[in-house]
């Protein structure tokens, strides 16, 4: 019942909105105001494309970032008694960001591989979603396993520097591969037929799936299910991880990071950033 309209105009749309945000040296900066009484910030990074994690949206006629990430960062402010400040850039950026000190920590659906953990220190793990491949609705009888994109024909997309690129790397070694920085990119190339599949996290294939009728989520499964999100600081930041571990048991133990899941994938479903 959260399908509507959500033609290729509208993901250009969001993408051109995403991209002018990276591209300019202010717009790409947003702040929010937990308690008035706060007099600092702390910096969070993150790449505002990839919803139901981050992605841009008018609210209140005023551009803004919301999704999971966004409200878990919030509630980490909150603990720390500093107000938010979140910077959007490309995913590709955000550990380079956080080493040089650029931000404070980095909250983008990252999975805590054991090549970033040589850069950084990773929290516990958030949220555990398995990945997906998406692709067209009328191809659904045709992908029907890892076998069948993997042939040289065929072409895989992935968000550049993701644990998604090492998997379409690992799991589709004879297929033609493309990785970009933005997935609405992605998306916007597999519904023109430019690539065949798209390797997301499941939150985020099933927004798309929700939002335009002609995607669907193949029917076999890949990479590892055991992987998930977690929140990155700097080497050595002990007493902010030490924070932030605490907010996200107490959510995870409440069950109310499960709330703030579904209230994102709502509202990806609404699409009010048209």
């Amino acid at each position: 019942m959260f399908k509507k309209g959500f033609n290729i105009f509208t993901i250009v749309l969001i993408f051109m909105i995403s991209s002018i945000m990276i591209a300019c040296s202010n717009s790409n900066i947003y702040t929010y105001i937990i308690d008035e009484s706060y007099d600092d910030f702390i910096t969070l990074g993150t790449s505002a494309d990839y919803a139901p994690y981050e992605w841009p949206m008018l609210v209140d006629g005023k551009q803004t970032l919301v999704g999971i990430d966004i409200e878990i960062a919030k509630l980490i402010a909150a603990e720390l008694g500093k107000n938010l400040k979140v910077v959007n850039k490309g995913f590709d950026f955000l550990l380079d960001d956080l080493v040089n000190g650029k931000v404070d920590f980095v909250l983008a659906g990252m999975t805590p591989t054991d090549e970033r953990a040589e850069k950084v220190d990773f929290s516990i793990v958030y949220y555990e979603a398995i990945q997906v491949v998406l692709i067209n609705e009328s191809m659904v009888s045709t992908y029907t396993s890892i076998e069948s994109l993997n042939l040289q024909n065929l072409k895989i997309g992935a968000q550049l520097g993701t644990i998604q690129q090492d998997l379409v790397n690992e799991s589709f070694p004879l297929s033609q591969k493309q990785f970009i920085q933005n997935v609405p990119d992605l998306v916007i190339r597999l519904m023109d037929g430019q690539i065949n599949a798209v390797v997301l996290e499941e939150p985020v294939a099933t927004g798309y799936v929700l939002n335009h009728n002609g995607l669907a989520i193949a029917n076999f499964s890949i990479g590892d299910p055991d992987g998930g999100s977690a929140v990155a600081v700097q080497k050595g930041n002990i007493e902010l991880l030490n924070s932030i571990n605490k907010v996200l048991n107490e959510i995870i133990s409440t069950g109310q990071i499960n709330q703030i899941v579904q209230n994102a994938v709502l509202l990806n479903g609404t699409k009010t950033n048209e």
